[in-house]
């Protein structure tokens, strides 16, 4: 025989809880164990219900028969189906305008393909998913609580200490503060002086060229050399050498 059981606290009345575990037709829409349930007979405390789904991946049917203990407990207990043994109940108690909520469940599965080992774990998840959903069904119109940011900012800015800061003392006529002057003062190179272009360039260091800007067509040096090349030979015979009677 396995038994499980687990507990959960939800924030809603008794008797919105009861309604939830109550409706025994439903239990398809909460657990993860059966997928389908039909109702067989109800009356004043009782009811009976088929239900249809899987255990462990094998198909299962369970024919069940509840007993209703308004607002306290729920009973349910295997009359005929697939396992060898099933029964279980949740129990409800009212604390301070909450539910503490409780399941158990015995089985006894007798399936020769389902190990023991297996078939805890399966029904461990079922009471874990069962309990779950029913927490959140019995929550889900309740008001979620909305943090104050505005007023614990305020608070926290209270509760920061400050301190004091007293007057100034005039420095000396002509002093800079530190951190005061102008406009980039506090970048790097601040405050250092500024180059002396009159400064000789120490030894070892080429001096720097004056800027020229590089001619453009039809400049004087162009026209010198064109001349130059006019001087040596007669007109047509550019590129050629001096005529025989030239020389002395």
């Amino acid at each position: 025989m396995i038994k499980v059981e687990d507990t959960r606290i939800i924030r809603a009345p008794i008797q919105k809880v009861f309604q939830l575990v109550s409706r025994l037709e439903a239990q398809p829409h909460v657990t993860g164990l059966w997928f389908s349930a039909d109702l067989i007979d109800r009356r004043q405390n009782t009811a009976t219900v088929l239900y249809k789904g899987y255990f462990g991946g094998i198909p299962l049917e369970s024919v069940q028969r509840a007993t209703l203990h308004p607002p306290q407990r729920v009973e349910f207990k295997q009359s005929r189906g697939g396992l060898k043994a099933f029964a279980g109940r949740y129990s409800l108690k009212p604390i301070d305008g909450e539910t503490e909520l409780s399941m158990q469940i015995e089985a006894e599965v007798g399936i020769a393909l389902i190990t023991e080992a297996s078939a805890k774990r399966v029904l461990h998840s079922y009471v874990e998913r069962s309990l779950q959903k029913i927490k959140f069904l019995a929550e889900r119109d309740l008001p979620r609580p909305v943090r104050r940011v505005v007023e614990d900012a305020a608070q926290a800015a209270s509760a920061t200490p400050t301190t004091a800061a007293g007057p100034s003392e005039p420095g000396p006529q002509g002093a800079v503060r530190p951190g005061a002057g102008p406009l980039g003062a506090g970048l790097p190179g601040a405050g250092l002086p500024a180059p002396d272009p009159s400064a000789t360039v120490p030894s070892g260091l080429p001096p720097s060229a004056p800027q020229t800007t590089s001619p453009g067509p039809g400049s004087g040096r162009r026209r010198r050399r064109r001349r130059r090349r006019r001087r040596g030979g007669q007109p047509g015979t550019r590129g050629q050498g001096p005529t025989p009677g030239s020389q002395a």
